[in-house]
């Protein structure tokens, strides 16, 4: 079951790939399938937001979470390293897939009700907290515990496709063998301080080697949402085609980097 969800999403990828807002934005999909019951769950209450919802508070008989990863492409994430602000095709790529991803959340969970399992999604990784800029569903670190990757000074997930793209979850009660976080470490500085590339690369000093000011970092993506208008901001293809919103978006610290299409 887990190599058909895993072709299904690469698959899907395939098919979404062309046309609509941009065309060939992804290299192959990564697909992980990890453990809803982890005691590292509930650790995320502190390492992320004090309410961070467990998965078993949106599906009491959860088992499995599956995490995927769909890394941009060479000409999408090249393409953002020049200016200070988004590139046009970064801020577009975003939005097609934050889109495509709410097409491909329903097909999965279609696919696991056919099957006799159950699967949701967790709204809750589209509350924002304001107050915090923090949601009650990191997927990043939800997929940092599924084994998708390790987090890099940046605070980015690094997967064996680098740290360009963008975290998808869906929680079930699919009964497979999970997989289990990586415990090699990837970033090079975090091993032996030999990068920190990212933090050259943030154009408002918000990443330091002493830390991360979110608040800062988030300005720099409003600022581009003033900028980058009318790809939409909505989980389904054709609003993002249509609606007039800003792309609150950077992506500056995971390109040119030694991480950004692979593990160092």
């Amino acid at each position: 079951m887990k190599q058909n969800i895993t072709e299904f999403i690469i698959e899907f990828a395939k098919k979404q790939d062309i046309g609509g807002l941009i065309s060939d934005i992804w290299r192959t999909p990564l697909v992980r399938f990890g453990d809803a019951n982890h005691p590292d769950m509930k650790k995320l209450r502190k390492l992320v937001h004090p309410e961070h919802v467990l998965p078993k508070e949106i599906l009491p008989d959860a088992n499995v979470i599956i995490a995927y990863f769909f890394p941009f492409n060479e000409k999408i994430v090249n393409g953002n390293k020049i200016e200070r602000l988004s590139s046009k095709d970064w801020a577009m790529a975003y939005e097609k897939t934050n889109a495509a991803f709410g097409e491909l959340n329903q097909f999965l969970i279609s696919l696991l009700e056919e099957k006799g399992y159950k699967a949701v999604v967790a709204q809750q990784a589209f509350q924002y907290d304001e107050s915090i800029l923090k949601s009650r569903w990191s997927q990043r670190h939800v997929a940092r515990l599924c084994g998708l990757g390790t987090f890099g000074i940046n605070n980015m997930l690094i997967t064996e496709s680098g740290c360009c793209g963008r975290i998808g979850t869906v929680i079930t009660n699919l009964d497979v063998k999970p997989d289990s976080p990586i415990t090699e470490e990837y970033c090079m500085f975090k091993k032996n301080g030999s990068c920190g590339a990212c933090i050259s690369r943030c154009p408002t000093n918000a990443l330091t080697k002493e830390g991360y000011s979110r608040f800062v970092c988030n300005a720099l993506c409003d600022e581009n949402a003033k900028v980058h208008v009318g790809y939409g901001n909505s989980y389904t293809l054709e609003n993002a085609k249509q609606e007039l919103a800003g792309t609150n978006t950077c992506g500056k610290c995971v390109v040119g980097v030694p991480c950004t299409f692979n593990r160092p």
